[in-house]
């Protein structure tokens, strides 16, 4: 089946993608030219009794000759008529989008890729086909999304050289976009504590209070972010972003509000993308004024091959505690991710972070090392998957005098996110996220 839908698509030149078009130029479906009659094309049954007197094989065959003369109309109709005929649905499916693209009805068609896509992940080409529609109709996130999953399938083509062109004019076009996510949070431990009731400072028992005590709760997450990219050159845009990000829990005490605003140049080269931006964040956390950060951030992602996608974040920020300055001071870390594409719906994503925290307190000051891989699959009925395990190791400077022993933390991290692709409201899609995390340290509290 998936054969047969290769050779649909070789043989008509269905796949725009194909041409040399500059990446300047927004590609465009291809006008259809004058109609012919059916008589013409050599049918000389009635259009509208095709369906009843030739078996949907046939039919299918003279549809596609109505859509290489351009007779889009005619030839849906046709298809319409046996869709629940046909030995091989997919192929009616796929016929009729195309069909919605050529009369630049594109949110059919995407619908129609979408649910070939959610019975059959692996149909690089029609996913090549979703993400050239996407692109048609604006919506570049999802298409640069598909186009990436197709370019590690597609080695020294033409589809590969035209992939990029695309890219490249999605980066030229984008001036602004937004996200906005909403979640119901159940949390065992809301404030990172620990379970047990007692704790020994300087070697006295002392009894924690219900606020310094393992929490659960259930929280509700509210975030959205906006990105506004005006141009400064031909190849260089003023990246400006701005993020706001709450968390509500049942009364007040772990309410946490975080906003973020980052602005600065971008550069883009065939390949390669590096941004420069100056960065700076407000806390609040018990709806009480908790930090405030403001420092610069450097962000270089470079394409290293069609599989192979890199990139290092480099980042110094100087960090203001409002009720306790011994946690005043720079902080610097550093990034580095690598994506491999594996087919065209899946990819690994391997990474690791280092960040060293110089506080007022040389007691407080750490360092912390994080390293972590992602796996990402498509599987059918519509689900995304991804899962991502990692380690961090966070070791404090000298001895804490309290617990006469220095501060060494290890976190062990397994995330699970599961998204139903196919149910969709206002571009909003279900995900379901579950992260088990545990905490080990030299100090109990």
């Amino acid at each position: 089946m998936k054969n047969k839908l290769n050779a649909i698509l070789l043989a008509f030149g269905m796949l725009a993608i194909l041409s040399a078009a500059p990446a300047t130029a927004e590609p465009e479906p291809p006008a259809p030219p004058a109609q012919d009659t059916p008589d013409a094309l050599g049918v000389s049954v009635p259009l509208d009794q095709l369906s009843t007197v030739l078996s949907p094989t046939d039919v299918i065959a003279v549809a596609k000759r109505l859509i290489l003369a351009g007779q889009t109309d005619p030839a849906r109709r046709l298809l319409e008529d046996i869709a629940d005929k046909a030995s091989d649905p997919i192929e009616v499916q796929f016929l009729l989008a195309s069909i919605a693209v050529m009369e630049k009805r594109f949110d059919n068609a995407i619908d129609r890729y979408r649910d070939i896509l959610t019975d059959q992940p692996g149909l690089t080409r029609v996913r090549l086909e979703l993400a050239r529609t996407l692109f048609l109709n604006r919506e570049d996130e999802a298409a640069e999304h598909h186009f990436r999953l197709v370019l590690a399938t597609e080695d020294g083509t033409a589809v590969a050289t035209n992939i990029r062109k695309f890219l490249d004019r999605i980066w030229d076009r984008r001036t602004f976009r937004y996200t906005f996510a909403l979640a119901v949070a159940p949390d065992t431990n809301i404030n990172v504590a620990p379970a047990d009731e007692r704790v020994d400072l300087f070697g006295l028992p002392f009894t924690l209070d219900d606020d310094a005590q393992k929490t659960s709760g259930v929280g509700v997450v509210a975030s959205g972010g906006v990105e506004y990219l005006p141009r400064l050159g031909k190849r260089s845009k003023l990246q400006t972003n701005l993020f706001l990000r709450h968390t509500q829990y049942c009364g007040k005490t772990f309410d946490d509000t975080f906003v973020s605003l980052n602005a600065g140049p971008a550069f883009h080269w065939s390949r390669t993308t590096l941004s420069i931006q100056a960065t700076g964040y407000y806390r609040w956390f018990s709806h009480n004024a908790y930090n405030r950060s403001a420092g610069v951030r450097a962000n270089l992602r470079h394409d290293l091959s069609r599989k192979w996608r890199l990139s290092t974040t480099f980042a110094f920020e100087h960090v203001n505690y409002f009720s306790n300055d011994s946690l005043d001071g720079p902080v610097y870390s550093i990034m580095a991710a690598a994506t491999y594409g594996l087919t065209s719906r899946s990819y690994l994503r391997s990474f690791m972070a280092y960040r060293y925290e110089k506080t007022m307190a040389p007691t407080l000051r750490n360092s912390e090392t994080r390293i972590g891989v992602g796996y990402y699959q498509e599987l059918p009925l519509g689900i995304i998957a991804y899962v991502q395990p990692e380690v961090t190791y966070n070791p404090y400077k000298g001895i804490r005098q309290a617990f006469g022993t220095k501060r060494t933390d290890w976190q062990y991290r397994v995330g699970v996110s599961l998204i139903k692709r196919d149910i969709e409201w206002l571009g909003f899609a279900p995900e379901l996220r579950y992260t088990f995390i545990r905490n080990k340290s030299s100090i109990d509290f």
